[in-house]
């Protein structure tokens, strides 16, 4: 695994073009409906996180989900003012951790995004006990706004 050092926000720039590391230090699956209305300005679903190796630190209570159409992004994550928990995964095991995707558009304004076709993408970032924090990305993971 080749962590990528601290979690950097650039790479979710409202509008920017989807640009991700090409080495997520952990595997990340989503768990979330393929189709949600839009009215509801948010959807819940869980991210599993599987590592090849141990892992031990501190993580948000949370996976962050952010929204990309015609890649770019749209909708940015949720910004969490919760404590870590600390997070202890031996190679193969799974952990769960819940996560919420606005439906609002990050452009100015916010406001609904329209209907039509979208990708969630999750970003989990570990700080470990020792070391540079790990910050892994998965997706895409289909679906529709209606």
């Amino acid at each position: 695994m080749n962590p990528t050092p601290g979690a950097d926000d650039d790479l979710l720039g409202c509008g920017q073009p989807l640009r991700l590391p090409a080495d997520p230090a952990l595997s990340l699956d989503a768990r979330f409906p393929d189709t949600t209305s839009g009215t509801d300005q948010m959807v819940t679903g869980t991210v599993e996180v599987t590592s090849q190796r141990d892992v031990r630190g501190v993580v948000s209570q949370q996976a962050e989900m952010f929204l990309v159409r015609d890649d770019r992004v749209v909708g940015v994550p949720l910004a969490q003012d919760l404590l870590g928990v600390q997070f202890d995964l031996a190679a193969g095991e799974v952990e769960r951790l819940p996560a919420d995707a606005t439906l609002i558009s990050c452009e100015p304004g916010g406001g609904p995004v329209p209907p039509g076709e979208y990708e969630l993408y999750a970003r989990v970032v570990v700080a470990p006990d020792d070391g540079a924090a790990l910050v892994s990305f998965g997706g895409p993971w289909p679906i529709q706004v209606t």
